[in-house]
């Protein structure tokens, strides 16, 4: 069930297409000692369950929908599909959004761009114009690391309606792009502003929530984690000297937080 915030006068909606369930040692390449003192982000057998987060949007009239999940993946650590009945739950009709905006082309995040009908693919939101930056769509479009997952007929299916979009650039009043790469060479967010309020939305700038605790900490998908970790460090100084909300595709709850420090160190509290 998707849980409803206001930035100001702008609602934004926060909602799951799935999860997906892996070792929190296997992802980080870490130790079971490391995370001793982080235990509250794993489960009782040690794993990650990284929510698949989808972030919708109205302001100005327009309603976005901001990554888009997995799709009817179940398999293995990977289970997904839920994004149109959360969306249907909502009362949100998938003629009513007017931008898709994918933060980076990783299938858990553009999975749902389009879909299978009568044996064809076609775009999910028949009425969306789908943004992402040109240096995302250049990368996804030339020669890709092996074992990279990538379903060419997602991507051919809104090709006609594909509108590059990059950072500083606007999709609607209060609703801004933000370029975040390492994790993918064109990664890029989101920030809602309205009034004196501002949140972030990060897609994989910060993968969870442990990684502004253990600032070194790389993901497995991570393209350049140096170049990453330099943006995890901009994005996390900005949201907490300025007090903004802070959430990412994978934090746990389907929430907002801010970036608070104690201690000596910085760390995500769920609002």
């Amino acid at each position: 069930m998707a849980n409803t915030f206001r930035v100001g006068e702008i609602e934004v909606l926060v909602l799951s297409d799935g999860e997906i369930t892996i070792p929190g040692n296997a992802y980080f390449q870490t130790t079971d000692t490391a995370w001793e003192p982080h235990k509250r982000w794993l489960t009782h057998g040690g794993d990650l369950v990284f929510p698949l987060g989808c972030f919708l949007i109205r302001s100005g009239g327009r309603t976005m929908l901001i990554d888009t999940g997995l799709g009817a993946i179940k398999t293995g650590p990977y289970r997904g599909g839920d994004l149109f009945g959360e969306l249907a739950a909502a009362g949100v009709a998938l003629d009513e959004i007017n931008t898709v905006f994918v933060t980076h082309l990783h299938l858990d995040h553009c999975g749902t761009i389009a879909r299978e009908v009568d044996g064809a693919f076609a775009p999910s939101f028949p009425r969306a114009a789908y943004r992402w930056t040109s240096a995302e769509q250049a990368y996804w479009s030339g020669p890709l690391p092996p074992g990279t997952i990538k379903r060419q007929e997602l991507f051919d299916a809104v090709a006609a309606r594909y509108q590059p979009v990059e950072g500083g650039g606007s999709l609607a009043p209060g609703v801004d792009v933000i370029a975040l790469p390492g994790h993918t060479p064109g990664q890029a967010g989101v920030v809602v502003s309205s009034g004196e309020q501002r949140a972030f939305i990060l897609g994989d700038a910060i993968s969870c929530p442990v990684q502004l605790e253990e600032t070194e900490w790389s993901g497995l998908g991570d393209i350049d984690p140096r170049l990453a970790r330099q943006t995890q460090e901009a994005v996390a100084r900005e949201a907490e000297a300025s007090g903004a909300l802070l959430g990412a595709s994978h934090f746990p709850g389907l929430t907002f937080g801010r970036v608070l420090s104690g201690a000596g160190r910085r760390y995500w509290q769920a609002i």
